[in-house]
């Protein structure tokens, strides 16, 4: 006897790069969704990192998802895209405020084709005011909210943590060195 997952049969387009989008991705194929990790025919930024080997945390954030090639920025991946949305259940991306929109695939595009569409976007410092244009690193939301004022030498540099505090450690938690 099989049983249920509660997102069995689900179809999510996961554009999640780095560490936030795909840890989302991650928890919803955990959950049952199959997922599809889209990646432009670069590779995500941290498939880019590769040494020997894939890096770690790519591997682990990116596992029991199927990967699709997509270049968004020309027509056809594109279209490839909207074909998907036609049928998806859940788009999650965690791009730049304004990305989608730019590349012409954004909210209102996305919701008149697939009106049932559930768009989960993430964007670190929101998709207005005055840091919505900043890139959302860990290590940049260590410097901004004074952890790093708060480590080190009392009377040298701050300290950068070495676990990913503010993007949840994913990578720590999951026993990366």
């Amino acid at each position: 006897m099989k049983i249920r997952r509660p997102l069995d049969g689900m179809l999510v387009l996961d554009l999640g790069q780095i560490y936030n989008g795909p840890y989302c991705g991650l928890q919803l194929s955990f959950m049952g969704a199959r997922v599809l990790k889209i990646e432009p025919p670069e590779g995500d930024v941290v498939r880019r990192r590769k040494r020997e080997v894939e890096p770690y945390p790519l591997v682990m954030l990116n596992s029991n998802k199927e990967s699709v090639v997509l270049d968004l920025k020309q027509p056809r991946g594109k279209q490839i895209l909207l074909e998907l949305v036609a049928q998806a259940d859940v788009l999650i991306e965690n791009f730049a405020a304004g990305v989608m929109d730019r590349l012409g695939i954004g909210w209102d595009v996305l919701h008149k084709l697939n009106p049932r569409l559930v768009y989960g976007g993430s964007s670190g410092f929101g998709l207005d005011g005055p840091y919505r244009d900043l890139a959302a690193m860990d290590v940049t939301i260590q410097a901004m909210s004074g952890i790093t004022n708060a480590t080190g030498d009392a009377d040298g540099l701050g300290a950068i943590s070495h676990i990913e505090l503010a993007s949840g450690g994913v990578d720590q938690r999951a026993g990366a060195d």
